[in-house]
């Protein structure tokens, strides 16, 4: 007889069995016969192993190649398979699977003898394995069995169905090849891998793909077929191949407009989060899977802090939902949420219930913080000691802004900004013991009626130390604080004066015109150059300051957008505008790496802005 060598990817137990089938005996009493238990080849114990070799004449280079395809035990639950530690849950299954008509051309060698030619593959043992490339047939189930001894005698268990194979009754269907099926065999025989997952273990990486590739098909994970599991590998493969990133936005989106109660990503891909959860918490050769789908969970879910995802404890919290922020914020969800649209949060349109409608928990946690502190206008103005008509004035003059515009909102003021102009009016007042002209001293509500300076001009002018404010009725709050009417007329000539200065802007005044009121998000462009100012000395206050010609304004204009540019060009509400370029995918403009808030290059915000207006 001539000599018998393993066949291509062909394990120890399969030639084991084929060598005592060549001998006419069956395989434990051949393994016993070499000095060992059959349970002791399955162990891959390199005694019984060498044993083997030496009677059957094998180079180092063939046992070596069969044992890589086997799987030898390196552990209590690993196993060593082509290079790469691996769960024995990935290899040792009960439900033996191949290609019937890989065992048929086998037999053909030598038709008196079938079983010793009738070779079992390493690859078909992975669960990930469904087709034969060869062949492009699907795999089917061989045979059922727990017990490992009588699961692994690929001779007695290939005589029972011998004659089904041999008539064709078994094999499994036609099948189209997919990139999974091609990329797997490929990193199975060592070929290179041009896909990011070459620096991960290929184990791990198929089965990601499988896992991933259910929550992709109808029906997710309720068919447990070959053929679902064929379709599963190449439909997450497809997504799985482009790197993290692919991933993550796949998942984002699939949660993003669903309106439904349940959640897309729990409901579709929960199965493959429960195990990575589960009993692939151990593996380390998951972790990087499990890293990144806790990203994607973190964007999409609103965990809080303390909660374990993915087998971390999150520090902070993320995400917000409408339902979780109106219960810290203790408000019913139905009131929070258009205050959460006119802040930029959420749009208008967003479709997703409470529970899912999710936003940035650090980005928006002030005003949630600021929520239970909200009083009504009446309380707002026995706070101040204001009349209504004065704290609309101030309102007018952008002084004091409520924290909400929404019509239905009684609670709309935060009591600190109040006590904030209070306390800064206390620091700026003179002393009252001097003996003045009382008839001179007016309220600043009066002062603004009397000469027509804007009540805006006048605070500012308080805070700039050109206008003295006394505080003359300690208990009656802003109402008690009075300026000379005198100064105040002296002070609005010389506001004419600057506003008609070479008919230039201030800096705070072209600030204002393209809605960006922070001195520092000002300096910053000019320090980047994108606004072309001049730093003068004013003609009548001798005092330094930046000017900017209008025509510096109209090409500011030209070049960027900001919620208020939107507002005044497309009729749009400054807090839709707002939201609308925050839920785009541009990003802010931020010359020299310094973040300026809402300012975006109109050309990339253009076509955003004109969908939504149109």
């Amino acid at each position: 007889m001539p000599q018998m060598r393993p066949v291509p990817r062909e394990t120890l137990p399969s030639f084991l069995s084929r060598l005592a089938a060549s001998r006419g005996v069956d395989t434990p009493e051949f393994a016993h016969d070499l000095g060992g238990a059959f349970k002791r080849f399955l162990r891959g114990d390199p005694e019984v192993v060498n044993s083997l070799a030496n009677w059957a004449g094998l180079r180092d280079r063939d046992v070596k190649e069969m044992l890589s395809w086997t799987g030898m035990p390196i552990g209590k639950v690993r196993l060593q398979f082509r290079g790469e530690p691996v769960g024995s849950r990935a290899l040792l299954n009960p439900v033996v699977e191949g290609c019937p008509t890989c065992l048929r051309e086998d037999a053909q060698g030598n038709l008196s003898e079938p079983l010793t030619r009738m070779a079992l593959r390493g690859d078909w043992q992975m669960r990930e394995v469904s087709v034969c490339r060869r062949h492009r047939k699907l795999l089917v189930p061989l045979w059922t069995e727990t017990r490992p001894v009588q699961r692994f005698d690929a001779q007695g268990q290939l005589s029972r169905i011998l004659d089904r194979i041999m008539a064709g009754d078994m094999d499994g269907d036609s099948v189209e090849l997919s990139r999974f099926d091609d990329w797997l065999d490929d990193r199975l025989s060592s070929t290179t891998d041009p896909t990011w997952l070459a620096a991960q273990a290929t184990a791990a990486s198929a089965s990601f793909c499988r896992l991933f590739g259910q929550g992709l098909l109808p029906h997710a994970g309720s068919d447990a077929s070959i053929r679902h599991r064929h379709e599963a590998a190449a439909a997450g493969f497809s997504i799985v191949e482009h790197g993290p990133e692919a991933i993550v936005a796949h998942l984002v989106a699939s949660s993003t407009g669903a309106a439904t109660v349940s959640d897309p990503v729990r409901q579709a891909h929960g199965k493959l989060i429960f195990a990575l959860e589960s009993h692939l918490l151990d593996e380390p050769s998951f972790d990087v899977f499990r890293d990144i789908l806790r990203e994607a969970v973190l964007e999409i879910w609103p965990v809080a802090a303390g909660e374990k995802v993915l087998g971390a404890v999150l520090n902070g919290r993320r995400l917000h939902s409408v339902s979780s922020a109106a219960a810290e914020a203790g408000i019913d969800p139905v009131r929070l949420r258009p205050m959460l649209i006119e802040a930029g949060a959420l749009t208008a349109d967003d479709p997703r219930p409470d529970s899912r409608a999710v936003f940035d928990a650090k980005g928006y946690a002030q005003l949630l913080a600021n929520i239970p502190s909200l009083v009504t206008t009446k309380a707002m103005c026995a706070l101040l000691g204001t009349t209504r008509v004065e704290l609309d004035a101030l309102k007018k003059a952008g002084v004091l802004s409520p924290r909400t515009a929404l019509a239905g909102a009684r609670r709309k003021w935060l009591p600190d900004d109040g006590l904030s102009l209070l306390e800064e009016l206390r620091k700026c007042a003179v002393d009252v013991s001097t003996p003045v002209d009382a008839r001179d001293w007016i309220a600043i509500q009066s002062a603004q009626a009397r000469s027509g300076v804007r009540v805006a001009d006048i605070i500012n002018g308080i805070r700039s130390g050109d206008i003295e404010v006394r505080h003359v009725q300690p208990s009656a709050g802003y109402h008690g604080y009075q300026v000379s009417a005198a100064a105040i007329s002296s002070y609005g000539d010389r506001i004419q004066a600057r506003e008609s200065l070479s008919g230039e802007l201030s800096l705070a005044e072209f600030g204002r015109s393209v809605g960006i009121r922070e001195m520092e998000r000002l300096m910053a462009l000019i320090e980047a150059g994108e606004i072309p100012a001049r730093h003068v000395i004013h003609p009548t206050t001798r005092r330094p300051q930046w000017r900017v010609t209008k025509s510096a304004v109209e090409t500011f204009r030209r070049r960027f957008l900001t919620p208020s540019i939107v507002q005044n060009e497309f009729a749009l509400s400054i807090n839709a505008a707002r939201a609308i370029l925050r839920a785009g995918s541009i990003a802010p403009y931020e010359p020299k790496g310094r973040k300026l808030g809402d300012l975006y290059l109109r050309d990339d915000a253009l076509p955003l802005i004109s969908r939504a207006s149109s």
